[in-house]
């Protein structure tokens, strides 16, 4: 489970990779900010599969949102991420 995970709530402007990079050097996970790009995908930068889930659990309690099953696989970058919440936050 995230540790005190910093609050984003509902943004005023669009989330940007460099917030979400942010956001995850605020959580307990494995995953190496610096092999972080905003193409790369969170395994190829360290995280396995309890990172990735302890990094959609502490998102969904920022945002007060819930990410679907089969919408967790499509958001694998910073940058897919980051489309996937500004899509699920307009």
């Amino acid at each position: 489970m995230p540790q005190s995970s910093p609050s984003l709530h509902r943004p005023a402007s669009p989330v940007s990779s460099a917030q979400l990079r942010e956001f995850i050097a605020g959580i307990d996970t494995l995953i190496d900010l610096k092999k972080l790009k905003d193409d790369t995908p969170f395994r190829d930068a360290g995280a396995d599969s309890l990172d990735f889930f302890t990094l959609v659990i502490a998102i969904q309690e920022a945002y007060g949102i819930t990410i679907a099953d089969n919408d967790i696989g499509k958001a694998n970058t910073l940058e897919k991420l980051a489309n996937y919440l500004n899509e699920r936050l307009a």
